[in-house]
């Protein structure tokens, strides 16, 4: 039973790494690589059903992830892509420096882009987990765990999103308007469901 268990987590996280690389290559190349990305993304799926069937769904969904954004925290370690901090301002032929609040400018958008996605992709997450939780019929374990991973995952792609936009006013607007729409939605069930 327990040389089971190291096998099936071993495999489950041999395939975790071989989806973070298969996704690293699929976009670091010029082409489209559909067919790598899908197979990255396949393999992070294996990844977490063999986790899940090692030590449950419970804790095996949330081992998945936690190994994949420590293998991915060590692939860009290794790789050495890590941001080179701001641009360096550009000097005019005078000699005097073009714009004197660039750098203000850029460390003003730098903390709104963090707040952006530190709070609304974390208030996106926690309402959409309520909404699965609250608006399903399934049993309260399934609701629990389900509200769990959608709630992770919303969270996840939030913050990409926010990070990903070059516009920070789109992702900000867009996780905005869902977390207000859903917030009222779960403002109006409530009280239904109390009663």
């Amino acid at each position: 039973m327990q040389d089971s268990f190291y096998f099936v987590a071993g495999l489950a996280s041999v395939f975790a790494f071989a989806g973070i690389f298969s996704l690293y290559s699929a976009w670091s190349s010029k082409g489209a690589q559909p067919l790598r990305s899908w197979l990255g993304w396949a393999m992070l799926v294996l990844s977490a059903v063999g986790w899940s069937l090692a030590v449950g769904t419970e804790f095996g969904i949330s081992i998945a992830a936690l190994i994949v954004m420590l293998g991915v925290f060590a692939l860009l370690a290794v790789r050495g892509e890590w941001p080179s901090g701001p641009r360096p301002i550009e000097k005019q032929r005078s000699g005097g420096v073009s714009e004197p609040g660039a750098l203000r400018q850029l460390w003003l958008r730098g903390i709104l882009r963090f707040l952006s996605a530190t709070f609304l992709p974390l208030v996106s997450g926690i309402v959409a987990g309520l909404l699965f939780f609250g608006f399903t019929g399934l049993s309260d374990s399934w609701r629990l765990v389900g509200g769990a991973f959608v709630s992770v995952t919303i969270w996840t792609l939030a913050v990409v999103w926010v990070c990903a936009d070059k516009k920070l006013l789109r992702p900000s607007a867009g996780l905005l308007a869902f977390s207000v729409l859903s917030g009222l939605m779960l403002k109006l069930a409530i009280p239904a469901v109390a009663a």
